[in-house]
Parts: structure tokens; sequence; C-alpha cells
């Protein structure tokens, strides 16, 4: 909630009714209880956006997008939390208390108001350089040779820093910069107590702006090979960090947004060559390999990423050290495989656009082409047969869908010749356990089984003046499904504030989207239950109905350990036994839930 009083915060979302503030933005019509409208996050023809006054909440049946007032705005304006409270209560008149700032507080965002107010002033000295008949012409001339003409000019702000030592000195003095601040952010390079030079010279710039559009700092291109480095960007300042910013994000954010991926390219030309060709979707890292907080911004743009790497080996190491970041993030990543020795520039100069976009859409999950290599180094022998599940299961275990997993797992049984028993055993998992699906649409409840966490939330979501009996339970210390143990946490926790469930400030608390979306698709579903069964069933799960589940499930874990100590030592005969062993309880564990099902079907379901 950051430093926003959470007593202020309630205020404005009581204040802030969902459905006026949607309805300003998109078109809503009424049905039923609800409003309905075409979702502004993804493109779409019949209306699944769905706002409810009652619950103060919104809900995406299309891309499951979803949350309280708050998410709303900060989604579809890219505001932080902080912001989005603030705007809200300046629109509702309500007054936030201000809050008593420390010196250390105050020193901090005086410094980068002024770093940022210089590193402004510099990018209009360059862009002004670059387009002097003079001084620019040569630089000009270049960004013309590579296709760049004035609409990315000036979209992007390119500049020139002239070859002068001074050039850029003596214009911010002009200005009346105090020095100090062009030292700081790391446009004078200081050569003793009273003197100092410019850093950047005779180079062709790109200033790097923030999500906000404030230029931050700078990209500079030698224009001759005996000014090294080839590529020198700015210096790490209190308002930038190599590995927290991307280059082109704000000119991206809402083609991001709105053609729902976010190109990643590894330089300033690959960039400017795509966005030269009407494709803006595009970011950059800045000399750097990707980073979580890279991914993390990407995940902000946009519900899936693309690679554009160049087709070499160090393009495709450096995709390949990536996956485990969009795992981590959740955030469905694809590689766009370009011919070998070209990068995205070159293809696009030489082939154009329609044979790029044709590559695009051919573009292959980030996955798919590790495990593909993995299995290419296979030797044939039982040691790289091991070699190669365990640099494959790592990955395995982070993705976040057994349906993806169980395909993958056919994969590695197909080429290598393990089992996927075994191999499912190696991943410390058992094929029926269960976890919240990630982006896209959920499995339908008549093909999927609920671990009984799940469920017992979902009862809760559906009839909240029950929860009591949750909390006076003992059943949330036997929770083993971490987010169903958060989820049921929080449930408990607003109704003891309020006396009541109030659904937005739930979802306000929960940090993984996922989560959102499933509760609240929940709260705007039909309740699968009829009221006197859900109140049977949870009673019955709070009683101790999972215990027998729980114990077979315990039995699979000893089993799926004993199997990979049995295939370590080579101990075929011992791995048949204890995989039939295996198959057996997983049999008795699935006749379990599929009688549970059964006596729910029996009138239970509305």
């Amino acid at each position: 909630m950051g430093q926003i009083n959470r007593e202020i915060i309630e205020e404005v979302r009581a204040a802030a009714n969902i459905v006026d503030v949607v309805g300003s933005s998109i078109s809503l019509r009424k049905r039923g209880k609800n409003y309905l409208g075409l979702c502004p996050f993804h493109g779409e023809k019949e209306p699944s956006f769905t706002v409810s006054d009652e619950k103060q909440i919104f809900h995406c049946f299309g891309c499951g997008a979803s949350g309280s007032v708050f998410d709303f705005l900060m989604r579809s304006r890219n505001l932080s939390f902080a912001e989005a409270v603030k705007e809200l209560a300046k629109r509702f008149s309500i007054s936030l208390p201000q809050r008593q700032e420390t010196g250390q507080a105050k020193r901090m965002r005086e410094l980068a108001e002024r770093l940022r107010h210089v590193n402004e002033l510099a990018a209009g000295y360059f862009n002004q350089v670059l387009l002097d008949k003079g001084t620019g012409e040569m630089a000009l001339a270049y960004l013309q040779s590579r296709g760049m003409g004035p609409e990315v000019i000036q979209d992007f702000q390119l500049g020139y820093a002239p070859q002068s030592w001074d050039g850029l000195k003596r214009f911010l003095l002009s200005r009346k910069v105090d020095l100090k601040t062009a030292v700081q952010a790391g446009l004078l390079v200081k050569k003793s107590e009273r003197d100092c030079y410019d850093r950047f010279r005779h180079r062709l710039m790109f200033p790097i702006k923030d999500m906000r559009g404030r230029t931050v700092a700078f990209g500079g291109r030698a224009l001759d090979e005996e000014n090294p480095p080839k590529y020198l960007n700015s210096p790490e300042t209190p308002i930038f960090h190599k590995g927290r910013t991307l280059y082109g994000l704000a000119t991206a954010r809402e083609a991001c947004r709105r053609h729902k991926e976010a190109l990643v390219v590894e330089g300033y030309f690959d960039l400017l060559a795509l966005y030269n060709q009407g494709i803006q979707q595009v970011v950059a890292p800045l000399g750097t390999a990707l980073t979580l907080h890279h991914v993390r911004l990407l995940s902000r743009l946009a519900p899936q990423a693309v690679l554009v790497f160049d087709g070499d080996q160090p393009g495709m190491r450096a995709a390949m050290r990536s996956l485990e970041l969009f795992l981590r993030e959740k955030l469905p990543a694809r590689l766009l495989a370009l011919p070998e020795g070209m990068d995205p520039d070159d293809f696009l100069a030489r082939e154009g656009r329609e044979p790029f976009a044709l590559l695009l859409e051919e573009a292959r999950p980030l996955m798919e082409i590790f495990l593909e290599q993995s299995i290419a180094e296979y030797d044939g022998s039982v040691e790289g047969r091991l070699k190669v599940v365990r640099q494959v299961t790592p990955m395995l275990k982070l993705l976040d869908s057994r349906v993806t997993q169980e395909g993958y797992l056919r994969m590695l049984d197909q080429r290598l010749g393990v089992s996927e028993e075994v191999l499912w055993a190696e991943l410390g998992l058992d094929r029926t356990s269960r976890v919240v699906t990630a982006r896209g649409p959920k499995p339908d409840r008549a093909t999927r089984i609920p671990a009984w966490e799940e469920e017992i939330v979902r009862i809760l979501v559906h009839y909240p003046n029950w929860i009591p009996l949750l909390e006076k339970s003992s059943a949330l210390d036997n929770f083993q499904v971490n987010p169903w143990v958060e989820v049921a946490g929080l449930l408990i926790k607003h109704y003891q504030e309020g006396g009541n469930l109030a659904l937005s400030g739930l979802l306000m608390d929960l940090q993984d989207d996922d989560l959102k979306n499933v509760i609240s698709g929940w709260s705007l579903e039909s309740s699968p239950w009829r009221e006197e069964a859900a109140h049977a069933r949870l009673r019955e799960y709070l009683e101790g109905i999972g215990s027998r589940r729980r114990q077979l499930q315990d039995e699979l874990k000893r089993l799926r350990e004993e199997i990979r100590a049995a295939e370590r030592s080579q101990d075929q005969s011992r791995i048949a036994e204890l995989l039939a062993e295996l198959q057996a309880k997983k049999a008795a564990l699935l006749a379990k839930e599929a009688n549970d099902k059964a006596n729910l079907s029996r009138g239970e379901m509305v």
C-alpha cells in the first residue's frame, strides 16, 4: 500500500464506485445485477468484461483480467497503486493527508528531479545538434543510410553529441545548470575538483526514458572506430539502473497492450528498424542480459513476450538464459528464429516486413526449444540420459500447467526412453496434483478434480457467511496447497475486519494476478452448489474428509522418492515393483476423488 494510510485507501475505495470509474472509459450496459462491456485489455467483438456494482470488482471472462477499482486504473492508465489512489481521491474530492517527509527523502526527491531536468535539457540539446545542417550532417546522413526518417528521429528524440569536449557543458552553463548535477547524471566526467568534460563525444545519442516518458539516461553509438567502445551508456544513477530499465518502454507501452505481446530485441537499431516498419510493440535491454526486473516490466506491458535475438549462437544462448526468468514470472515467452548470422535490422533491410511477420507467427515456445536443444545433447548412454533429465527438470517444475508439463514429459519419454512415471517422480510431483493454472482460460470443472483446499475457498467465496466455520476449525492448519493457504487467511482477515466479505478489498491484498482472476471469476459465476449441499460439503471437509486423501498422497510421495533411489542404483526389478505399487496407490486416490465427485453430482449441483 506504500505510504498511504489503509483507512484512507478504504475511504477512497468506498467513494469510487467502480461502475462510474469503468463506465467513464468504456461503454457498459446493465445485464441482471452486473454491467457488461467490451474488454479494454484485449481485442474482442462479443462483450465478456463484467463489472459488479454489488461486489465492486471487474472480471473479464475472455482474458482473465480482474480486480478492484484501483486495479482497473492501474492497468488502463499504467499507474502505480499510489498514483491510482491519489487520482481517485482527487476525482472524488477526498483529501489525502500530507505525509511528513524526512530530510533524507526530500533530498533524494529533489536530486531525482534535478537529474531528470538536466537529462531533458541534454536530450533537447543533442536533438538540436543532430538537426543542425552543419554540425549534425554526418550523423543525420548515417541515420538516413540506416533507413531512419524524420518520424523515428522525432518519436525517439534521437540526437548527436559533437566531437567537442565541452559542447554540452557550455550549453548547460548557458541554462544555469549546476555542473555538479550534470556529473551526477553521468553527462559530464569530473577531471579535477574544478573541471569536467563531456562524457559523450561524436556519438549518435539515444535518450533512455522511463515508463512515463521522462529521460533518465542515454546510450551513445560511436561514429568512428577510433572512439571505443562502440556503444556507451550512462553510468548508473539514483534514477537509472540498467537492470531495471528497457529502451523504448514509453513508446511501446500502448502498442504492447493493443497487440497483446511485447517483442524483445538486443539493440537500439534492432528496435528502431522494427519501429520504422510499423512494428511498435518492441523494447530492448541496455547492453545487458535480461533480468528478473526486466521480465516483470514486460509482464506489465503484455500477456506474452517474443524474443527476437540475433540468429547466432550468442543470441540463442542469451535466449536460453532468460527462460528461467520467464517461467518464474509466469510470462509465456516465444522465440523468433532469424536466419543464421542475421539480426532483426539486417533481416528487415533485406527481406522487409511481411517475411518478418511470417516469422513472428511461427515463433515457438522458448521452453520447447530449450527441451529440443537439451535432448540433442543426449549421447545414448545412461549417464547422458540422466544428465538431460537433471538439466530439464528444474525448468519443468516451474511450469504452472499440468497439461503443458505432461506434453513435454511425453516428448522426453519418446526421445530418451524414460517412462513418464519416472519423469513425474523425478519432478517430485504426481500427475493428480493440482495447481492454479496461469494465464489463459481455466480447465472446465467437469475435466478437473480440484484440491480440497480449493473447494473450501470456492464455497466460502460464494457463501462468505460461513467463513467463521473455517476460522473456528483446525482445517487451515492442514492446508497444503500454498495459494489456498493465502486466500483462506485473507478470507478470515477481511471477514473479521468488516463482519462480511468485501471482495474488492481482498483482491487488493492479493499479489498474484492469476489468483485474482480465479477468485473474481468465482465470485461472478452462479454457485455450483445449492446452499444446503454446499454447507454440508464444507462441514465434511472441515471435519476431516480429506484425511484419507492426504494419507494416500503422502504414500505416493514416499513411493516417488523410492523410485528415484532405485533409478539411481539402476535396480530395474525394484523400479518395476515400485511402479506397480505406485499405480495401485494412484488408482485408490483417483477412486476416492471420483467417489467424492459422484457424491457432489448427486443432487448437489445446481
